[in-house]
């Protein structure tokens, strides 16, 4: 007959050992964690530096502040730079530039910029420039511009009254054309200004509204107006210069058509980039996504 005492020991070392199996796998994968993923020693390993590189921490520092370094300066900078460098090259073999928004928007601005290296580095000649103007000249149209004179009469101080008071006070004007040192004593609105100068059409309307704007753009020019209406009251009005919206010389925005025809060839250069590059690349969407975008099948692009 057995021993039942001497059944139940085996039982305990087995558990025993498959329970500190566990435990080691698991404080395995603890210290893994931990340590980060394995490392290639034999591509980061090695750093070496030259000259070259001190130039450029010292070039660096010379940029900031404005001066050279100091010998001891310049060691703590150039510690700093091997500091990093050994930085990045463990972030790079532990895969910390994988999937990171960060490093990838930056990643993709640099290759861009490889890209249209040629683009940016052109400057256009003057039979380009004058080329391209012509052939957009509607964009750089200057719009008007206005000189004016004007006095408000408040309809909340004045109430039924303010029509007539507006028509007895016009043909005053008219008579006696003041001047604009007169006119802050005749008006109820000090907070506006009484003499506007060199003032474009949306500045007028910032000013004074819409109403006022599209209604002062039609009034002769040289004498008292009037009223025009806006949120403030009824205006009398006086132009004393119109200038019209006109083109401008190609020259007068010149630098402007520059930018904007940098602009549009740096776009131009993006966009064949992409189109030399794409075709080494297989772009594959899977099946539930190609539905989504309107595609027929999981491959390639979209349908338009």
């Amino acid at each position: 007959m057995t021993d039942p005492a001497r059944e139940k020991k085996p039982r305990r070392l087995v558990g025993t050992a498959a329970h500190m199996l566990g435990f080691g796998l698991l404080l395995a994968v603890a210290i893994l964690l931990g340590k980060g993923p394995p490392v290639d020693r034999d591509d980061v390993g090695r750093v070496s530096f030259t000259e070259a590189d001190l130039a450029q921490v010292s070039a660096t520092f010379e940029r900031t502040w404005g001066r050279r370094p100091t010998t001891d300066e310049l060691r703590r900078a150039f510690d700093r730079y091997v500091r990093d460098e050994v930085l990045y090259r463990e972030a790079l073999a532990r895969g910390l530039d994988r999937n990171d928004p960060v490093v990838k928007l930056s990643l993709v601005r640099k290759i861009t910029m490889l890209g249209t290296a040629q683009a940016e580095a052109s400057q256009p000649t003057d039979a380009e420039l004058k080329a391209y103007f012509e052939l957009r000249a509607e964009r750089y149209r200057l719009p008007a511009s206005f000189d004016l004179m004007q006095v408000c009469l408040s309809r909340d101080r004045r109430g039924e009254q303010v029509n007539n008071d507006a028509a007895e006070l016009l043909a005053r004007f008219r008579e006696t054309d003041p001047g604009p040192e007169k006119l802050a004593e005749l008006g109820d609105m000090l907070m506006l200004p009484n003499v506007v100068e060199d003032v474009s059409e949306e500045q007028l309307a910032r000013t004074f509204g819409t109403a006022f704007r599209d209604a002062v753009i039609s009034l002769a020019v040289g004498r008292w107006e009037g009223p025009v209406e806006s949120g403030f009251g009824l205006h009398l009005v006086k132009i004393t210069r119109l200038g019209p919206s006109r083109i401008p010389k190609w020259t007068a925005v010149r630098d402007r058509i520059a930018s904007d025809m940098q602009y549009e060839n740096r776009r131009a250069a993006e966009d064949q980039f992409y189109a030399e590059v794409l075709p080494r690349y297989q772009v594959v969407y899977s099946e539930g996504l190609g539905t989504l975008l309107g595609g027929e099948d999981g491959e390639g692009s979209p349908a338009p």
